[in-house]
C-alpha cells in the first residue's frame, strides 16, 4: 500500500514528471550557457559560469519572469501548479527581486519550492516569505548503498559518495575524476598551508587555482574548501563519520594543526565568503583573504 505523500513512479502523472513533460510541474534551473545566450537574457554580460554541465553561474532574471507568467496560470490536469527553483541560492539579486511579488502574493493554485543547500545566501525577505524545511545531507555510507541500490559498482558508489557532500543529485550527475582531483587539489593547498610557513611560499599560485577562469570554478572550490574544513573540524573534535570519508586520517591531521575552533571558523568563513560572491567583489582579495587566514592569519568578522 502506498504510504501518504509518497509518489507511485507508475502512473501517467508520476511518469510525466519525471521526464520533464508534466504541464503543472515547472523547474527553473541553471540554463546551459548557450541556452541562456539564445534567449537573449539581459545578464548574458555576467561571467559565465564553466563546470562540467556547462551552465550558467546563476539563474537570472528573464528566467524568473517567466517562472511568474506561468504561476498565473490555472492547473491544467491538477488541483495547483508546482513551480521547483533548484538551487534557488544560484538565483542573482534581479531574479530574487524579481521573485518577491509573487511570493509575497501567490496566486491561489500555484506552489513555489525553492531547493537551496544555504538558504542564508538567499536575500532575507525573499526566505521571511517563505516556510522552510530542513534536509539533512546523507551520511557517505547510506548514500553509497543507494547508489549500489540503483546499479552503480560499489568502488564507483563509494567514491561518488565521498565527494558528493551527501547530496543524492549530486552523487549521480557528478564529473567522478574531475571532481576527485579538484577535492585533492584544494586538500593538497590547506595541508601545506597549515604544515609550515613554507606554504606560504605556494600563496599566489593557490590563489590562482581557487580562483580559476571562471566563477564556477570558484564556488566549486569554495565549496569544497568549506566541506574539507567542517571534516577536519569534526575528525579532531573526535567525531568519526566526516562527508570526505575517503581521506578522513588526512583531515585527522588537518584538524588537529588547526584545532577544532579554529577549524570550524575556517570553514564558517569559506562559506560566508561564497555568499559574497554574488555581489561581485574581486574574487583574488576575497581568495587572498581566505587562504592567508587558512595560513594563520586573522579570521575577518
Amino acid at each position: 500500500m502506498l504510504q501518504p505523500g509518497l509518489s507511485c513512479g507508475r502512473c501517467g502523472a508520476c511518469l510525466k514528471a519525471a521526464h520533464g513533460n508534466h504541464p503543472d510541474f515547472l523547474v527553473t534551473t541553471r540554463l546551459p550557457k548557450s541556452a541562456a545566450k539564445d534567449q537573449g537574457n539581459a545578464e548574458d554580460d555576467e561571467p559565465e559560469a564553466g563546470d562540467p554541465g556547462d551552465l550558467k553561474a546563476w539563474i537570472v532574471v528573464e528566467q524568473i519572469r517567466a517562472l511568474t507568467e506561468h504561476a498565473s496560470y490555472a492547473p491544467r490536469e491538477g488541483p495547483s501548479r508546482i513551480f521547483l527553483v533548484d538551487p534557488a541560492d544560484r538565483m542573482n539579486p534581479a531574479a530574487q527581486n524579481a521573485l518577491l511579488k509573487t511570493l509575497e502574493e501567490p496566486p491561489g493554485r500555484a506552489v513555489i519550492v525553492l531547493v537551496a543547500a544555504r538558504p542564508h545566501v538567499l536575500f532575507a525577505t525573499v526566505r521571511s516569505r517563505c516556510f522552510e524545511l530542513g534536509f539533512p545531507a546523507m551520511a557517505p555510507e547510506a548514500l553509497a548503498e543507494a547508489l549500489i541500490a540503483r546499479g552503480i559498482p560499489r568502488d564507483e558508489a563509494q567514491s561518488r559518495a565521498a565527494l558528493a557532500e551527501g547530496r543524492p543529485g549530486r552523487a549521480l550527475t557528478l564529473d567522478l575524476a574531475r571532481t576527485a582531483d579538484r577535492r585533492d587539489a584544494v586538500l593538497e593547498m590547506l595541508e601545506a598551508l597549515t604544515a609550515s610557513p613554507a606554504g606560504l611560499a605556494g600563496m599566489a599560485a593557490y590563489v590562482e587555482a581557487l580562483v580559476g577562469e571562471e566563477e564556477a570554478t570558484m564556488l566549486e572550490g569554495l565549496d569544497l574548501t568549506e566541506t574539507l574544513l567542517r571534516d577536519a573540524a569534526r575528525r579532531a573534535a573526535g567525531t568519526p563519520s566526516v562527508i570526505n570519508a575517503d581521506v578522513a586520517e588526512r583531515l585527522a591531521r588537518l584538524g588537529g594543526r588547526l584545532g577544532v575552533a579554529r577549524a570550524a571558523e575556517l570553514s564558517t568563513l569559506a562559506d560566508r565568503l561564497r555568499g559574497e560572491l554574488r555581489l561581485n567583489v574581486n574574487k583574488t582579495l576575497l581568495a587572498e583573504t581566505l587562504l592567508a587566514a587558512v595560513a594563520g592569519g586573522p579570521v575577518p568578522s
